[in-house]
């Protein structure tokens, strides 16, 4: 199994990781990332960490073609998002999990009528969120917990 996640979180997956679970974490801080380490190898987990010092899209396009991906959890850069999920979704197994974090960004994504809302972060959300919608490969559900959270299960 392949998993994808970095910082506090990738811990938490690690964790919970079946015996040969591997965890593909993509970053492209080298000082968080050696922070990051640090408290992999403390927390027991950094043998079933594999982390990919690059930009995210390039790590994902070199994946293989095939559905091969069981989890995947995108907390990044707001306006790569959309280039991530379609990265993402096509080597999703069918029933695989992706996580969307920051879907609502403070509420700014539900009112584009508001000036305030209009910076790229919040435009790629907003068309982000209305693709998942759309999505036929996919089922979803946005939970308005804390900043929002998408979880997409693919069909």
């Amino acid at each position: 199994m392949t998993y994808l996640i970095t910082g506090y979180s990738a811990i938490c997956i690690a964790r919970g990781l079946r015996p040969g679970g591997r965890l593909l974490a993509c970053d492209v801080s080298e000082e968080w990332t050696a922070l990051a380490r640090k408290y992999w190898e403390r927390a027991g987990v950094e043998d079933r960490i594999d982390l990919r010092i690059a930009p995210a899209a390039e790590t994902l396009a070199a994946l293989p073609d095939e559905p091969v991906i069981d989890f995947g959890f995108i907390d990044a850069d707001k306006t790569g998002y959309p280039q991530y999920y379609e990265a993402l979704v096509p080597r999703l197994r069918a029933g695989g999990l992706l996580v969307l974090d920051n879907v609502l960004l403070g509420g700014r994504v539900v009112d584009p009528g508001d000036p305030a809302t209009r910076r790229p972060a919040h435009v790629a959300m907003r068309e982000l969120n209305e693709t998942v919608l759309r999505d036929e490969r996919v089922e979803s559900v946005m939970l308005p917990v804390r900043d929002g959270v998408t979880l997409i299960r693919k069909r």
